[in-house]
């Protein structure tokens, strides 16, 4: 059976003295280190979701801009078919003008060609006829 003497009391002061010396020694000191450590990674974690935020948001700022840029060049590229498109008709409209002028011009050259043909053959026409005519009649019919 216990005795409750002055011994259990000695006991009792040496392990609250005992507590008290390793609270002050070990543990207080071991708290403080896995206070200070909780605090760093705590520290750590935040730095480390502001970059992957920041990081994340530059991302997305780095596509949006690839998207605009894109929207843009497509945009220029096409405004440069449209004004490739405009010119080549103009060239074409005009080298048909050109060709239509040209065509025109021939045409007349030939029609006057034509007429000068028909009418230095109408004059022979008329000089064989004469001489056919005086053949056949044996004399001169002038």
């Amino acid at each position: 059976m216990i005795d409750i003497n002055v011994t259990l009391l000695v006991q009792m002061a040496n392990f609250l003295i005992l507590l008290f010396l390793l609270n002050l020694v070990l543990y207080r000191p071991i708290r403080r280190i896995i206070q200070k450590r909780n605090q760093v990674v705590d520290d750590f974690t935040t730095t480390i979701d502001s970059m992957t935020k920041s990081a994340q948001e530059a991302m997305n700022t780095f596509a949006q801009k690839i998207r605009e840029a894109r929207v843009q060049g497509a945009a220029s590229v096409q405004m440069l078919k449209d004004e490739a498109h405009e010119a080549e008709s103009k060239v074409i409209a005009e080298k048909n003008q050109e060709a239509q002028a040209r065509i025109s011009q021939v045409r007349k050259q030939l029609q006057s060609e034509i007429q000068e043909t028909r009418d230095k053959l109408q004059a022979q026409v008329q000089a064989f006829s004469l001489a056919v005519a005086e053949k056949i009649l044996g004399r001169s019919i002038s």
